[in-house]
């Protein structure tokens, strides 16, 4: 019985110092409004090899615009411009062509100069700084 309560106990304490229970929320798009440079994203925190991006995006006006978006061969190219919501503390991003279709991002952590994003549907961690 003792080692069920120990156990216990420890899986309370481990849970709640996980990232996900300090993780940021949005109150508005106030605060993410600007230039964000997409620098690298990781399969999670702890994952050592980043997958470089070299992208902005630009959130204004509620509408986000990807910018330098780098290609095999060629020029970066940019993305049109799609709408965006804060909703539910979420960054929610318009698909284009899908009406009523979003891409969801949840705010990890973020500072002054820098912010993460979890991308929800494929779990994958997006490292910002800002322009």
């Amino acid at each position: 019985m003792n080692k069920i309560k120990i156990l216990l106990a420890l899986s309370l304490l481990f849970g709640l110092a996980s990232p996900a229970v300090f993780a940021d929320t949005l109150n508005s798009d106030k605060d993410i409004i600007g230039s964000w440079f997409l620098e690298y994203t990781k399969k999670s925190p702890e994952d050592s090899e980043k997958k470089p991006m070299g992208m902005t995006w630009v959130l204004n006006n509620n509408q986000l615009i990807q910018k330098d978006i780098p290609q095999v061969r060629g020029n970066p190219y940019d993305a049109p411009a799609v709408d965006y919501i804060v909703e539910g503390g979420m960054l929610k991003v318009s698909i284009l062509g899908r009406a009523g279709k979003f891409d969801s991002y949840s705010l990890v952590e973020k500072t002054d100069t820098t912010m993460v994003l979890k991308d929800n549907k494929y779990g994958s961690y997006m490292y910002f700084t800002k322009k």
